[in-house]
């Protein structure tokens, strides 16, 4: 399951790098290319193809066709401990001139869980805070879709409701919004605000700095509302549940 959320979860992620890291966005203006990454499990190849036509990306699950450049490793576990910092090499062919960019955006993934103190930037303190909330929605939502037993109970028990995470910054109050929908049984995520609920549960991250402080670990959640970076609103019992999940999807995919 890691492996599934890292393609379709994480991989999804990669568009906030090509959008506001502007080494990246750079590099990857003019480039029209298709990527293949995976790994292999027995006779399956569990792989997604990254399509890149001028800065935008598409993530599609599943092997590509015909790929410019291909990575395959030969477990998943090794595919795992590349993506979590560790050595290990995949089978590469293709057109090997793409690979200098693409293994740049691979590893810009890292600032998710760079440690606070190493952020250079303030372009880099915003890019890990939005890249790790949209990372940690649509993994969510994934994580019951590839059928975790106790997320799939969570979201099956629950009529319509939205749990909307906000942060502030410089006086705009929707400066990063993405929200996770569930209903009986059924979850997705998005960018922006869900407009046709009220949110179940708030999470309202008062600046950059606080929500930094909550994703990075810095502080544990409970902390962080005592302190004032982050406010709940809404249901208590569920926002703790929903961060019980954001936990252990943080503890899977770092």
């Amino acid at each position: 399951m890691t492996s599934k959320l890292y393609l379709d979860a994480v991989f999804p992620t990669m568009q906030v790098l090509l959008d506001d890291n502007s080494k990246l966005r750079e590099k990857f203006k003019d480039l029209v290319a298709r990527v293949e990454f995976g790994a292999r499990q027995g006779d399956e190849l569990i792989a997604c193809q990254l399509d890149f036509d001028h800065g935008r990306l598409k993530v599609t699950q599943g092997p590509a066709d015909q790929a410019d450049l291909s990575l395959i490793f030969s477990s998943p576990e090794k595919m795992n401990a590349l993506l979590k910092g560790g050595l290990a090499m995949p089978r590469i062919r293709g057109r090997l001139s793409l690979l200098p960019a693409f293994l740049s955006l691979l590893m810009g993934l890292k600032i998710m869980t760079r440690d606070n103190a190493k952020l250079k930037t303030e372009e880099e303190r915003i890019l890990k805070v939005k890249a790790s909330l949209y990372m940690i929605t649509r993994a969510l939502s994934k994580y019951n879709k590839l059928g975790d037993p106790d997320m799939q109970t969570f979201v099956r028990r629950q009529p319509d409701r939205i749990y909307q995470f906000t942060v502030e910054h410089e006086g705009d109050p929707h400066f990063i919004d993405c929200y996770l929908r569930v209903k009986a049984g059924k979850s997705k995520s998005g960018h922006g605000v869900y407009t046709r609920r009220s949110p179940f549960v708030l999470f309202l991250f008062r600046s950059v700095e606080g929500a930094l402080k909550v994703l990075g670990k810095e502080v544990e959640f409970v902390e962080g509302v005592e302190r004032g970076y982050v406010e709940t609103i809404g249901s208590p019992e569920y926002a703790c549940y929903l961060n019980d999940y954001m936990a252990v999807l943080q503890a899977m995919l770092s």
